[in-house]
């Protein structure tokens, strides 16, 4: 195959089209390789979104896929994983300078799952350190950048990733998400992540590793990607058994779809406020749902007020008991200079005011079962403004903690335990802005479903060019 135009190349190309030359014998993997490695060198040291790579080994890879060693569903797709998931052979650092040589001991399953489908390792991708900013920034390995633009954020944690993506360094990427970390770079970045439902591919259970409350019950990984066949691809693929966690679920991937139009309802309003672009965005993603022949209403779902409350309420003794001491002597001074702005939100670290948090989110999530029972799709906003200015959590007392009420959608999903998905709807003021689409537990594929009738009509998201 003769490689001229960017549009021809491979690392600007969808994976699933890449996938299907492979396939084809019409390019080698060998050739998408090389064109994803000089995309890297020549992008990356802009934005800074892969800070660990090995590129003989996805030379050797490539090489063993060509000579038809490796086949493989997804041969000629590359990948990258994030800094905080166990993969041999990569420092399990997670943005800590104290952590610089931690070696993950096994590979994560979602990892394994991912390379075992066929698509090449292109590098590790960058997080805040301990993964615990709406930005990517740390003194190990320094700041992500947007390609979008400086003086937009990259998003958090999974800012590497969705970077990554988004500049063209790979087709898919790894991340994880706790408290918004794969939806939120998405977002920011003008891509596409899906958060997948709590016990579906969780994190833990590799390496020994002690996890409180909020990692146990709220983290969990999840694919980033450009497009709905690519982003489909890798969640299929990370499927795969993890026996080793104890929350893992062997749930189906897909259920009997309806056999009536599925119903959508619209959040477009709260008692926060919401910008007039923001609400605009998910009415548009309403229209394009509404021709695809789903029935769409602007409908809030129940206890909206009591579920904002519920990460930081959940989160609180983990954080001042847990993480407080662990940014201590992570000695960074953009997490600690975040949390000391942050920490008022973390109220109460009682038992009681912890168990008033329990009960709090077991009648949200009954009522918002019942919501899902009429409505299976939700359309809410990504953020209460159109974007995030790059570091705006550091821009002064009571910084992050605005930000957090900004990103309310983003951080209180997680504490459901709801699958959810971010999805571009172009830009405000030359920033990516985007909708998020949520569903009832184990309903990926609703959500799946609703991500390609988006694209039908959007169109899909080709890499960016970096030109600032």
């Amino acid at each position: 195959m003769q490689l001229h135009d960017e549009s021809s190349q491979p690392w600007f190309m969808s994976g699933g089209d890449v996938r299907r030359l492979v396939r084809e014998k019409e390019i080698s993997v060998r050739e998408v390789v090389e064109s994803q490695i000089q995309r890297i060198e020549d992008v990356n040291g802009k934005i800074n979104a892969i800070v660990a790579s090995k590129p003989d080994d996805a030379r050797a890879t490539a090489q063993l896929i060509d000579d038809g060693k490796i086949v493989a569903p997804n041969n000629g797709m590359t990948m990258t994983t994030k800094i905080n998931t166990d993969h041999i052979g990569y420092a399990n650092d997670n943005g800590v300078r104290g952590m610089a040589e931690n070696q993950s001991l096994k590979t994560a399953s979602c990892v394994e799952g991912l390379l075992g489908s066929g698509m090449t390792m292109m590098g590790r991708t960058n997080a805040p350190a301990l993964s615990m900013r709406l930005h990517t920034d740390n003194e190990l390995h320094g700041e992500t950048l947007n390609p979008h633009g400086e003086h937009i954020s990259c998003g958090g944690s999974s800012g590497g990733a969705a970077a990554a993506v988004a500049a063209g360094l790979c087709h898919v990427a790894q991340g994880s998400d706790v408290g918004g970390s794969l939806r939120w770079p998405a977002y920011c970045n003008g891509v596409i992540g899906l958060r997948p439902t709590m016990g579906r591919m969780v994190v833990g259970g590799t390496n020994a590793n002690l996890r409180g409350w909020m990692p146990a019950n709220m983290a969990t990984h999840g694919p980033i990607a450009r497009t709905m066949e690519d982003l489909e691809a890798a969640f299929t693929a990370m499927n795969t058994p993890n026996w080793a966690d104890p929350f893992w679920v062997p749930a189906p991937l897909s259920f009997p779809r309806p056999t009536t139009p599925t119903k959508v309802a619209l959040v477009t309003q709260d008692s926060f406020g919401l910008h007039p672009a923001v609400a605009e965005s998910v009415r548009e993603a309403g229209r394009v749902l509404s021709d695809a022949g789903y029935i769409v209403e602007e409908r809030t779902p129940p206890m909206l007020d009591e579920f904002f409350l519920l990460w930081t309420s959940l989160a609180s003794i983990d954080i001042t008991f847990g993480l407080l001491p662990a940014m201590t002597a992570a000695n960074d001074a953009g997490l600690s200079g975040v949390f000391a702005d942050w920490e008022n939100a973390f109220v109460d670290h009682s038992a009681q005011g912890f168990m008033k948090a329990h009960m709090l989110r077991d009648q949200v999530i009954r009522a918002w079962n019942e919501f899902f029972a009429e409505y299976p799709l939700v359309v809410l906003p990504g953020f209460g403004e159109p974007m995030m200015r790059r570091g705006q959590d550091r821009e002064g007392a009571g910084a992050m903690f605005t930000v957090a009420e900004l990103a309310r959608y983003m951080l209180n999903i997680p504490a459901l335990g709801i699958p959810a998905m971010s999805f571009p709807m172009g830009k405000h003021e030359s920033a990516p802005m985007g909708v998020q689409i949520a569903a009832h537990a184990w309903r990926e594929d609703l959500i799946i479903d609703a991500g390609f009738a988006l694209e039908a009509c959007r169109g899909k998201v080709t890499p960016v060019s970096v030109e600032w």
